[in-house]
C-alpha cells in the first residue's frame, strides 16, 4: 500500500503541473485546466459561508469530503501536491524523526484554530482561507517561483549544450520541443516574487523542525479533513503479535501513533500514508488496515479556551482591518481583470490562486499579485500593471480559468465591450501637451474598432521662434475606451507614462454564470 500511495502522488503531481503546463496563451486545446484547483476541499466549505448555497462545480472537493467520513484524510497522503513537494523536500531537509521532534506536538491545535479563524472572518465577509489553501499555495508557488526560474535555466543550458557538437542534434530536438510544450512566449517576471518565495520556502523549510510540519500544525484544510475524520470506519488495526518495537512510531509521517499505546491511531492526525505497515517486521506483520463498523472516536486537539482565544484573535483582525483608513489613490489603481465580479464579492471569492495570472504572462505579463496596497486582503489579488503589460484585446484567456468564478467566464465579444478602466492623460507628462509636439503612439496602437483616442488639431506659435505650426493634442473618449492599458504600455516616456488607467468607468460582472 506504501508503494501504491506513492505511485497516486507521483501521478497526481504529474497531472496537476502537467495541466499547469496547459493553462498558456493560446489556450486552444479546449481542456478546462482549472477544475484541479477544485479538489481544494476548502472551497466548498468557505464558498457556502459566503452564498449559503452548494457549487456543484467544485464536484473534485466535494467528492474527497464524502469520503473522507469514511476513509479519513486519504486526501493529505495520496493526492494533496504540495504534501509531495513536502515530503520530497524532508529528503533534502532530513527531517528529524517523531522522537526528536516531539516538543512540537502541542502545536496541533492552531490548525484547528487557524481554520475556526478563519470561518468566523468569513462570517464576516472577510475571506482569507485562500491564502492557506495547500492548492492555492502550490499553484502560487509554481506560477510566480518555481516556472519562471526553471524556465530562465532551462533555455540557456539547451542552447549551451546544442554548441556541443556531438550533442547538437539532441539538444536542439529538446529545446524545439520546450519551447512548443513548456517555454512560454517570453520569459515571465512577477512582481511579489520574494514574498511569495519565502511563503512557500517557510513551508518546505519547516521539515527541518518537523516531518510535514506545515501538515501536522498548521493547514486549515488538513483540520478540515481532521474534523471529517474523526469516527472514519476505515483503521489501522494492530494485533496481539505486536512486539511493541516502536518503529511505527518513528516512521508515523503525522506522528499519528502514541509512543505509549501502539495499538491505537489519531484518526484526525492519520494521512494513511502506510509507513507503519511497511516498517512492521515481517515475522510479526501485526498491522493491518480493515473496515470496522463500531470504529473508537479521535478528539480534535482543540479546547474551549482555544477557541475562545481564536474568537478574540479573529474579532481583533476584523476590526484592524474594517477601521484601515484605505489609500483612495491606490485603489483608483486597483484594475481587476474582465469579468471581475463586484470588488467585495471579488475578494470574497478570489482564493490568490495566480491561475488568471498564469495564462495572462504569456500575452503581455498586464496581469500581476498585488503588493499590501491598503489592507491584508490585497496582498495577492490579481492587478492589472498597465505600465509592465496590457490587457490583449483579442484575449479572454483570465476569464475562461478561474477555478471559483471570481472572474465570470465572458466571451470574446463580451470581453472586448466590457471596460475595465478608463485611460487619463497627464498632460504634465504627455508630449504633445508638454512639448508642443506630435506623438501619436497611443492613438496608433488604440485596438477598438472606432478609436478611443482621438486628437485636437490646434495650431501652436513657438514663443522662441514665432513659427506657428498644427499639433494633435490627444484626448480619450470615453464611451469608447475600455481600459485595457496599451497606451499606457506603449507610451513612450521612460519611467511614468504620459496617460494612465483606473477604475473610472469599470463594468464588473454581476451575474454569475454556472
Amino acid at each position: 500500500m506504501r508503494t501504491t500511495r506513492r505511485i497516486s502522488q507521483i501521478l497526481f503531481l504529474l497531472l496537476f503541473v502537467w495541466l499547469f503546463l496547459l493553462t498558456r496563451y493560446p489556450y486552444e486545446h479546449g481542456l478546462n485546466t482549472d477544475w484541479y484547483l477544485r479538489f481544494s476541499p476548502l472551497s466548498p466549505l468557505f464558498l457556502f459561508l459566503k452564498d449559503l448555497k452548494i457549487y456543484w462545480m467544485l464536484w473534485p472537493a466535494l467528492i474527497i469530503l464524502f469520503f473522507t467520513v469514511f476513509l479519513g484524510r486519504f486526501f493529505c497522503g495520496w493526492i494533496c501536491p504540495l504534501g509531495t513537494l513536502i515530503d520530497v523536500s524532508s529528503k533534502f531537509f532530513k527531517s528529524p524523526n517523531n522522537r526528536k521532534s516531539k516538543r512540537f506536538q502541542t502545536w496541533r491545535w492552531f490548525k484547528f484554530a487557524l481554520l475556526a479563524g478563519l470561518i468566523l472572518l468569513a462570517l464576516f465577509s472577510v475571506h482569507l482561507w485562500g491564502y492557506f489553501d495547500p492548492l492555492s499555495i502550490f499553484n502560487r508557488a509554481l506560477t510566480v517561483v518555481f516556472y519562471p526560474a526553471f524556465t530562465l535555466l532551462a533555455e540557456p543550458t539547451l542552447l549551451t549544450l546544442s554548441n556541443l557538437g556531438f550533442l547538437e542534434d539532441p539538444a536542439y530536438w529538446l529545446y524545439d520541443h520546450f519551447k512548443l510544450y513548456i517555454m512560454p512566449e517570453n520569459q515571465v517576471h512577477y512582481q511579489q516574487l520574494i514574498w511569495i518565495a519565502l511563503f512557500i520556502g517557510l513551508i518546505l523549510g519547516a521539515e527541518k523542525l518537523s516531518r510535514r510540519f506545515w501538515c501536522r500544525y498548521l493547514c486549515p484544510a488538513g483540520a478540515l479533513l481532521g474534523f471529517l475524520s474523526q469516527f472514519r470506519f476505515y483503521e489501522r488495526l494492530v494485533s496481539d503479535q505486536c512486539p511493541v518495537c516502536n518503529k511505527c512510531v518513528t516512521e508515523c509521517k503525522m506522528n499519528a501513533i502514541p509512543e505509549d499505546d501502539v495499538g491505537r491511531t489519531s484518526k484526525v492526525e492519520c494521512i494513511e500514508c502506510f509507513n507503519c505497515g511497511a516498517v512492521c517486521p515481517d515475522k510479526y506483520k501485526a498491522i493491518t488496515y480493515r473496515w470496522r463498523w463500531k470504529p473508537y472516536h479521535t478528539k480534535v486537539d482543540y479546547s474551549k479556551r482555544q477557541f475562545l482565544n481564536t474568537t478574540a484573535a479573529s474579532l481583533g483582525t476584523l476590526m484592524l482591518l474594517s477601521v484601515n483608513l484605505n489609500d483612495r489613490k491606490a485603489i483608483a489603481k486597483q484594475i481587476r481583470p474582465p469579468g471581475a465580479l463586484p470588488e467585495e464579492d471579488f475578494r470574497d471569492k478570489c482564493i490568490r490562486c495566480m491561475e488568471c495570472v498564469r495564462v495572462c504572462a504569456s500575452n503581455g505579463a498586464c496581469l500581476q499579485p498585488a503588493g499590501l496596497q491598503n489592507s491584508l486582503d490585497d496582498l495577492w489579488l490579481p492587478v492589472a500593471n498597465m505600465r509592465q503589460g496590457y490587457c490583449e484585446y483579442n484575449c479572454n484567456l483570465c476569464t475562461q480559468v478561474c477555478p471559483t468564478d471570481a472572474l465570470i467566464p465572458l466571451t470574446l465579444e463580451e470581453k472586448q465591450k466590457t471596460p475595465i478602466g478608463l485611460a487619463h492623460f497627464n498632460k504634465n507628462l504627455c508630449i504633445p501637451y508638454d512639448r508642443n509636439e506630435d506623438c501619436l503612439v497611443c492613438e496608433e496602437h488604440c485596438p477598438t474598432p472606432e478609436k478611443a483616442i482621438k486628437f485636437d488639431v490646434r495650431d501652436y506659435t513657438d514663443p522662441e521662434t514665432g513659427v506657428t505650426r498644427k499639433v494633435k493634442y490627444p484626448y480619450v473618449v470615453k464611451e469608447l475606451c475600455i481600459g485595457c492599458g496599451i497606451c499606457e504600455y506603449k507610451c513612450p516616456l521612460q519611467g511614468e507614462a504620459g496617460i494612465f488607467v483606473t477604475i473610472d468607468h469599470q463594468q464588473r460582472s454581476r451575474i454569475e454564470k454556472f
